[in-house]
Parts: C-alpha cells; structure tokens; sequence
C-alpha cells in the first residue's frame, strides 16, 4: 500500500487543537479519526473499523502525537470518545479502545445509539431489510446470495457497549462542540463544529458522493433526509476549513456543500429519466452505472433504490405491475416515470 497521509495539525477559533490521524479501516482505505483537545479536555472523534491494522494505527498516531508533535495524550487521558455515526469504519474499534480507555464516556447521536448498546438487534434487522430490499429490487437469483454474504460481511465482530452520553441536535459538548444532527447517510450521523473548523463525518466529503439507502432500510436515512440535511450543512456559520471523516481537508466547505448538493439533484434526475419505460431498481442501477460488480455492486443497488424511493414518494414515478404484487407480495417492483 502507498504511503499513507500524515497526522495534521489544526487550531480553532476558540483555542481548540484538532489533531487529525489517519487510519487504514480497510485493505487500502483511509477513514480519520480526529483528537480534539481544548483547554483539560480531550475527545476522541471516531476510532476506526477495529479490522487489519485500523486500531493498531490509531495506536501508533498516538505515539506520534507523544513524539512528533509533543502532545501530552494517551487513551488512558481520553475525556469522550465520540462516535459521529453507526457505520463501522467509525466505529468497530471502539471495543479495543475502551479496553485502553475505561475511563472515557462514550457519546453518540439518539438515533444511531441502538448500534452501539444492541448491535445484534441492528444486525437482525438490517439483515432482513436487505433481504426484502434485493428481492423486490429484481436481483438475478444467481446473484441474491452473494449480495447478501457481501452485505453481511465483518457485521458480528462488534459486540454491544454502552454509551454514556446521548447526543441531541444543538447540544453543546463541554462548551467546545456544537452537535449538529443531519440525518440521511445514517439516522444519527452528526457533525461537531469546534469554533471555525467543522468536522463532517461521512455528511459532506470533499471528492465522493457518500452512500445512500432507502428509508425503508432505516428510518432517517435516504435521499430526502440527506437533501434536507445538506441545507441545513450550508446553514451553519463561520467554517474556515471542514474535515471530514474521509479524504482531504475542505478550505471550501461551502462551494462543497453546493457542489454535492447540485450533484444530488441531478442523480435524482438521472434516475428519473431512465424510467421512461418499466424497469425494477437493478436494471435502472445496471443502465445508470454501466456495471455492477464487486462490493461497489451493493451500493450502487441501495443508492438508485434510495433515488427510485424518493421518486416514488413524491409521485413522480409508481409501482406499474400493482395486479402482479395483489397476487405474489414476493413479487419484484417494476417502476415506471408517471
């Protein structure tokens, strides 16, 4: 693998220090974590998959931190840890780090919080929303199983912790974060601004489309929710630079919360002028995308059927086989533009 990014150092507007450490969640992938230190305080802010070598480099950014840059931190020193949103490249090592940090109170969004205190309970259900969500999407038998063994992949390493604090909207963390709560890639995703620096998550990234489900997957996600939330995103005041849990620091947050959500707009429309005849969502995902393969196939499967779902909710296109589905509710969705 290439060299992966360094730690960065950032200070914000109201003295807090950001430190930024790179994490490989998977073979080849980067998520950050981010250490945010304010006056006695330190808060951890997301802490990697917990999978190959992710919590062993969040070790080892530490020391970096110890060494290179001469901060006096460690976990056993950790105040919060924080974790912006359920999925697991944020999440899946909080395990190991409470292990090292019994001492730290774990925070969370309301809405996301079951993931972490009951995540056999949010396997359970996903597990099925996903079944039903490819059989209805018109998915070739032959490739229903492997979709689902993809789908399923890593989801019962995690075993269930509590949290101590549950975050809400507004909420104002050890006067230093302001939790902002935009909902759509998943139901509690949140962002915290920390004076004039802004960390977005996986709500606003500077060079990808962030993945998107359907509703009826999961409440508070899909594509309505995420229009709505990056509104709100462009809403908030005073960011100099944005760092989200993805890819490179944002010195143009707002052309980039513009740009994603023009981008938005026109998927949406892409979906719907493909819908001239009837099509169930995966033909529509395979004529959008050219191809589906790999694990890029499962998402590009839940990100036209979350584009279908809005469509569908606003009346702009309908279910155009309702006598098939009266006799067989198994029956696959075919779609058509009203």
């Amino acid at each position: 693998m290439p060299d992966q990014p360094k730690v960065e150092r950032f200070e914000a507007s109201n003295d807090a220090v950001i430190y930024r450490l790179p994490l490989e969640v998977f073979s080849g992938y980067i998520a950050y974590a981010h250490l945010v230190m304010y006056q006695d305080l330190q808060f951890l802010v997301d802490v990697g998959s917990g999978f190959g070598s992710s919590h062993k480099n969040l070790v080892t950014r530490f020391d970096t931190l110890r060494k290179e840059f001469g901060v006096n931190t460690s976990f056993e020193k950790l105040d919060y840890v924080i974790i912006t949103h359920g999925h697991v490249d944020h999440f899946g090592g909080l395990n190991e780090v409470k292990q090292q940090a019994p001492q730290a109170k774990v925070a969370i969004h309301e809405l996301d919080r079951p993931v972490l205190i009951n995540y056999d309970e949010r396997v359970l259900r996903t597990r099925r929303g996903m079944a039903e969500f490819i059989q209805h999407s018109g998915v070739p038998e032959e490739r229903s199983e492997h979709l689902m063994q993809m789908y399923m992949l890593g989801k019962r390493a995690f075993k269930s912790i509590a949290v101590d604090k549950t975050l809400r909207d507004g909420d104002l963390l050890e006067s230093t974060l302001n939790v902002i709560h935009v909902p759509g890639h998943t139901p509690g995703l949140i962002m915290l601004q920390v004076g004039d620096i802004l960390l977005t998550a996986d709500h606003l990234l500077p060079g990808t489309s962030v993945a998107l489900a359907p509703e009826s997957l999961m409440p508070y996600t899909g594509v309505g929710h995420y229009l709505e939330s990056l509104l709100k995103a462009g809403e908030v005041e005073g960011v100099r630079v944005a760092l989200g849990g993805h890819e490179w620091a944002m010195e143009d947050y707002y052309e980039v919360v513009r740009r994603t959500y023009t981008s938005s707009l026109e998927k949406i429309e892409r979906v719907l002028a493909a819908c001239g005849e009837r099509r169930t969502i995966y033909e529509l995902a395979c004529e959008i995308y050219g191809s589906l393969d790999g694990y890029s196939e499962l998402l590009k499967l839940e990100q036209t059927g979350a584009r279908i779902e809005f469509l569908n909710e606003r009346g702009l296109v309908m279910i155009d086989n309702l006598e098939e589905l009266e006799r067989d509710h198994t029956s696959v969705l075919r779609y058509k533009r009203v």
